[in-house]
């Protein structure tokens, strides 16, 4: 597909359109396809969402997730559709479990997806065809073409849009534009600043040793917690129209601050106990532990500095009999030259460059830790 706005003329002339859930659906795949369905409704169009497997019990606070039918792609008449909207994943083959899976031909597709697994999509997409001297997707946009480029985080991709004359159009257009003022001020600004660093994880190691400021406020903030949705809408306006100290010192944040550091010391036992270093391997085996307790996800990285890429296995917490397997890099020590999101997708996952996952059924966990350990091997 082309530009976003060839993509709004090709979603709004079809008239039947499918949105598939990549297998073992996450967060970003059942929040990004209600999202599309949501706003595919808004157009008037017929929507089917289908996903191979049942949906977490943990997402279904969010608005039409019963509306997501469970069956495999492979066993739907997928000729009565004109259109498919890929969204978080742009690879056919994790949408089924059968062998050689593949959309009919004339069917079209629209690929909207932030993983680094999607740049021969994009390759493709601009006519990249000799591939081999590049390492990552070319960190652009096109004219005419859309665009694929690393961002520190979601919300700058948020901010540039609405800062854009593009945006500044839509904008304009919203009657309530009160909300869009902020994103000029100096105080924005920095926010974003602060909020890139802690979500692409550029810290120091005292910053997760010793967490304060903003980075201990968003240690406070976990998306699997659909309970405390309250208490982040309380923290919008803390943080956008108060200070830092009037944001700490609030009895709530206070609480949950404190909360986290207690937690983030139960967490250093655990990884101590659970943790080995095999060469530049971090390995950490949190099987059996039925309840983990929160902290900074890059601690373990303070604690075995040596190693350049962690790969941590856990129960998953939402599907039954089935192993999760994340891996990533050492965010104090990037000397890695592994593309772990390729390498997850090769055991039914995905990722980005530097970070990425999987989750494989209990009898076949085994063989894949090992895979996966001797790929990221120096």
């Amino acid at each position: 597909m082309d530009s976003p706005r060839n993509i709004l003329r090709a979603l709004k002339s079809a008239k039947n359109i499918l949105v598939p859930l990549h297998l073992r659906p996450d967060g970003d795949s059942v929040g990004s396809a209600l999202a599309g369905y949501h706003f595919l409704r808004g157009l008037n169009k017929r929507a089917t969402l289908v996903s191979s497997d049942p949906v977490p019990e943990s997402f279904g606070f969010l608005t039409g997730g019963k509306r997501i039918r469970v069956g495999d792609p492979a066993k739907i008449d997928l000729s009565r559709f004109d259109l498919i909207l890929f969204l978080d994943h742009a690879d056919e083959g994790r949408l089924s479990y059968e062998d050689n899976f593949s959309l009919p031909s004339q069917i079209v597709v629209v690929n909207i997806d932030h993983h680094v697994t999607n740049e021969p999509a994009w390759l493709s997409h601009i006519g990249v065809e000799d591939r081999s001297s590049i390492l990552h997707p070319p960190s652009s946009v096109v004219p005419g073409k859309g665009g694929f480029r690393i961002a520190p985080s979601a919300a700058r991709v948020v901010y540039e849009y609405y800062t854009s004359e593009g945006g500044r159009r839509e904008a304009r257009g919203n009657r309530k534009t009160e909300g869009f003022k902020i994103l000029h001020t100096e105080r924005m600004r920095y926010l974003l600043e602060e909020t890139d660093r802690i979500d692409a994880g550029q810290l120091v190691p005292d910053d997760v040793l010793d967490p304060k400021g903003y980075v201990l406020i968003s240690m406070t903030l976990d998306g699997k917690r659909a309970e405390d949705e309250p208490y982040w809408l309380r923290l919008i306006p803390l943080l956008r129209d108060g200070s830092l100290e009037e944001a700490l010192n609030n009895p709530e944040v206070k609480k949950r601050c404190q909360e986290i550091l207690d937690a983030q010391d139960k967490l250093k036992e655990i990884l101590l106990r659970r943790t080995t270093l095999e060469g530049n391997v971090i390995f950490v085996d949190l099987r059996g532990i039925p309840e983990i307790p929160d902290g900074n996800r890059f601690l373990l990285y303070t604690l075995f500095p040596a190693g350049n890429i962690s790969v941590k296995v856990a129960h998953d917490s939402q599907r039954p009999n089935t192993t999760a397997i994340s891996v990533g890099y050492n965010i104090f020590n990037t000397t890695s030259k592994v593309n772990v999101g390729a390498l997850m997708e090769k055991h039914g996952g995905g990722g980005h460059r530097v970070v990425g996952s999987c989750r494989v059924p209990n009898d076949r966990a085994e063989k894949s830790i090992r895979e996966i350990v001797e790929a990221v091997k120096e």
